[in-house]
């Protein structure tokens, strides 16, 4: 069952109105739209989102979910993330810390398994997790709970174009490798448009996407299909830099061993 400060910060993702809650469901108190609680993980992926998508968009979104949901128990053992995530993690949490804060309310966009949300948790009063793969977020619930994190996170099922959230709420968001899988401008530009949204004024940020380096170009194309049906697609400096800062003011911008840029700064009061 959700507690009551979950409920509490939580709103619909249509119209952003507050939500009331039972053990296996919510409901919006404008609109009447419900939405389910599956084992304790609040749901806001529902046919509706379809609508709210170009067709090609939305196919591609659903592929990725069934790719992710299918692949959720491999995940953390691709070679890939096994060499770059301990770097990777170094270089976001102090980009996302800056001078040394600690943040009431962090949230990841993109959160899948929680491979970086167990080491965000570290900062912050109070972490949320959102991901597209409700397959994931169960992973992730188990690898909060081990590590002792359960009550302070809340973990959520919806669309990152779409965040149930209110405007302003978090005193951080990070997003690890998720903008890369998006597969329209428009949609990157949606979830960035999101993360700001919800971000306080002085707010930290953390983005991450694929890069378009050396390394990169010998192992792949610049934008195609992963296995299973996933998206992707790899950014120069200037096109990761126009990408975020046309949101989030980029204050940094580096590369993680030439494999995912890194963009971080504070939001303008």
């Amino acid at each position: 069952m959700l507690q009551g400060w979950q409920i509490e910060i939580l709103r619909c993702p249509f119209d952003r109105s507050r939500l009331s809650a039972g053990d296996r469901a919510m409901e919006c108190s404008h609109c009447g739209r419900m939405f389910a609680v599956v084992e304790g993980i609040p749901s806001f992926v529902t046919p509706d989102l379809a609508t709210a998508h170009a067709l090609e968009e939305w196919l591609n979104k659903q592929s990725e979910m069934q790719a992710r949901d299918t692949q959720a128990r491999q995940y953390d053992h691709l070679l890939g993330l096994a060499l770059v995530s301990p770097v990777e993690k170094r270089m976001t949490l102090r980009a996302l810390q800056g001078r040394g804060e600690r943040f009431g309310v962090l949230a990841e966009i993109g959160c899948g398994t929680g491979r970086m949300l167990q080491h965000f948790a570290r900062l912050a009063d109070v972490v949320i997790g959102v991901d597209f793969s409700l397959e994931s977020l169960k992973i992730c619930r188990q690898r909060m709970e081990m590590a002792g994190k359960g009550d302070k996170t809340l973990l959520v099922h919806a669309d990152a174009c779409f965040l149930p959230l209110p405007d302003g709420v978090l005193d951080a968001v990070a997003s690890c490798q998720l903008v890369e899988h998006l597969p329209s401008d428009r949609l990157r530009q949606q979830v960035l448009a999101e993360m700001a949204r919800v971000l306080k004024h002085g707010g930290r940020f953390a983005v991450s996407g694929y890069h378009w380096s050396w390394l990169t170009r010998w192992s792949g194309a610049k934008q195609g299909m992963h296995r299973g049906g996933i998206y992707y697609y790899r950014f120069t400096r200037e096109e990761f830099h126009t990408l975020v800062n046309a949101h989030l003011p980029v204050e940094s911008l580096r590369s993680v061993l030439g494999y995912v840029w890194l963009a971080s700064g504070s939001k303008e009061g």
